[in-house]
């Protein structure tokens, strides 16, 4: 490990290396959706294993699952938000992919909760997943695996 001694109270301590100053450099990341009901939407990505992090008032909500951050963005419940979900559905809207070790229950906790999840499906590309539509009508895949190819 390469640092710099520091003097600290007469001893000498090794600091950590300086951070990289590469502008373009991405250190973490959310999805913010906008969303007609933060608790309903909160719900949903509650049953894929995420735990709200953090609220605020007027209903902004953050949710977590180890590095992965979803935040839920209030509008006006007079925008016809779930009107027009068909247009978050690939291949004009945005594929949202989620990786689990639980691809199964998951979907089975979905259906049960009253969400219509697709069928576990096996991809050409070998993915095995199901995909889904949450309250607002963005396109979720959940599948097994990780992002990126081993």
């Amino acid at each position: 490990m390469q640092g710099t001694l520091l003097p600290v109270l007469g001893v000498l301590l090794l600091s950590a290396p300086a951070a990289t100053a590469d502008p373009s450099s991405v250190v973490d990341a959310k999805f913010e959706l906008f969303v007609t009901d933060p608790e309903e939407s909160a719900r949903f990505y509650q049953l894929l294993g995420f735990e709200v992090a953090h609220r605020k008032e007027g209903g902004y909500t953050t949710l977590r699952t180890g590095r992965v951050v979803v935040a839920l963005s209030p509008v006006p419940s007079w925008l016809p938000l779930r009107w027009v979900g068909f247009l978050r559905h690939p291949p004009i809207g945005t594929e949202i992919v989620f990786y689990t070790r639980r691809l199964e229950e998951l979907r089975a906790e979905l259906e049960g909760a009253g969400h219509e999840p697709g069928d576990v499906v096996r991809q050409p590309w070998g993915d095995l997943d199901f995909r889904v539509r949450d309250p607002d009508g963005y396109y979720v895949r959940v599948s097994e695996g990780t992002a990126l190819p081993r």
